[in-house]
This record gives structure tokens, C-alpha cells and sequence, in this order.
């Protein structure tokens, strides 16, 4: 109890031989006050936000979202940020607050079905029925492809380039999409090689050369 009041008579005596007043001291521990509040508001909202990401659990460890130009899977939700694994195998560290104020889609949340598609452009004189037809046994007989909903294939339109056709079939999750594509492709454009149909190739058009009056034809990319 000593300490405590010779430590306030120093302080008195400090302030008094400095010409400080009890006013100025009291403007001074103001504006420290609001300067920390400012700083530790940040902190005070990541952290808020962590608690409530942790008792409602709209996102979970193991769980795809995607969020501000961020896409990935959670790997550890912390009470201040949470961290975020990329395909590339690096980490995002995102402050939980964004969870609550931002638009979050995650990708897998109530076992999600994936889809797959492919969309093909044939040249004009291609036998759609036949095309229709490769498609839908390429996707049935794909193991990870599901009977229900059943695949689908859609004439989408009639170009000057060709006919764009897209097929689609579901997965059992999102995660399979890559790989089942993948081999959808493979076995797609193996069938159409057999039966001697070739994609549409790039539409040419023709540049007039300034001065020359030559005309030279170009490939569009």
C-alpha cells in the first residue's frame, strides 16, 4: 500500500515539475484510448467472427469454398483467421470477418453432386443423331458417372463455325469433376477419330494488305 502511494506522489511531483495539468493529461490517455480502440477493432471482429464460425459452422475443416477470388479447401479455422489450401498446395491465411461479411459459396456443403460437360464444335455437315448418340454411351459407361440424374446432350447452336454440341452427366462429388472430364475427353475424341469426324477447324477469313491491294488470307486464333 506504500509502494502504491509513494508511486502516485512521484508521479504528482513528475507532473508538477513538468507543468503538466490533470486536464492535459486526461486529452493525452483520451486519444491513446481511441487510437488502441481503432486498432484492436480489426482484431475484436476477426475474433467475433471466429466464434461464430466455430458454433454455427457454416464452413467446416475438409469443406471446398470459395470466397474473394480465394478457392480451396479449409484446412484449420483459428478464433482469429482461417486457412485456406490452394490447388497449388499453398495457403491462404483469411480473416475470419470475411466469412460473415462476404459471400461465401462452398463448394461442398450437403454432399453436393458434381457435374460434368463437354462441349464440342462439329462442322456443319456432322450427323448430329450419331454425335448424340457417341455421347450419351461415352458418359453411361463412365464408372463415375451417375444413372440419376441421367446425362444429358444439348444441340446449344448453329454457328457459321459449326454445330456446338455440349454433353453433362453428375458425380458423386464436386472433387471428381477434373478427372472424370478428363477421361470423358480422352475416349470422346477417340470415337470421333474412328468414325472420321473432325472438330470444327478455326473459320479463315480474308486481310486486304494497305497498298498492295493483295488479298491474304489469315487464320483466326
Amino acid at each position: 500500500m506504500i509502494g502504491y502511494i509513494g508511486f502516485v506522489l512521484v508521479v504528482a511531483v513528475v507532473m508538477s515539475t513538468l507543468k503538466i495539468s490533470l486536464t492535459n493529461l486526461t486529452w493525452v490517455v483520451s486519444a491513446l484510448s481511441v487510437g488502441i480502440g481503432f486498432g484492436l477493432q480489426a482484431i475484436v471482429q476477426n475474433f467475433i467472427s471466429g466464434l461464430i464460425l466455430l458454433t454455427e459452422r457454416p464452413v467446416k475443416v475438409g469443406d471446398w469454398v470459395s470466397l474473394a477470388g480465394v478457392e480451396g479447401d479449409i484446412r484449420r479455422i483459428n478464433v482469429r483467421a482461417t486457412e485456406i489450401q490452394m490447388g497449388d498446395r499453398s495457403t491462404v491465411i483469411v480473416p475470419n470477418s470475411q466469412f460473415i461479411t462476404q459471400n461465401v459459396r462452398n463448394v461442398t456443403m450437403g454432399n453436393a453432386l458434381g457435374v460434368v460437360g463437354i462441349t464440342l464444335t462439329l462442322p456443319l455437315e456432322t450427323d448430329v443423331l450419331q454425335i448424340r448418340e457417341l455421347l450419351l454411351q461415352a458418359f453411361t459407361e463412365h464408372e463415375a458417372i451417375l444413372d440419376t440424374p441421367a446425362p444429358s446432350v444439348t444441340f446449344k447452336d448453329l454457328t457459321n463455325t459449326g454445330l456446338i454440341i455440349s454433353a453433362s452427366g453428375y458425380v458423386n462429388s464436386p472433387r471428381s469433376v477434373g478427372g472424370a472430364r478428363s477421361d470423358l475427353l480422352f475416349t470422346v475424341l477417340g470415337r470421333l477419330r474412328e468414325l472420321g469426324v473432325a472438330l470444327s477447324a478455326p473459320q479463315s477469313m480474308v486481310l486486304i494488305n494497305e497498298g498492295s491491294g493483295k488479298e491474304t488470307p489469315e487464320e483466326n486464333p
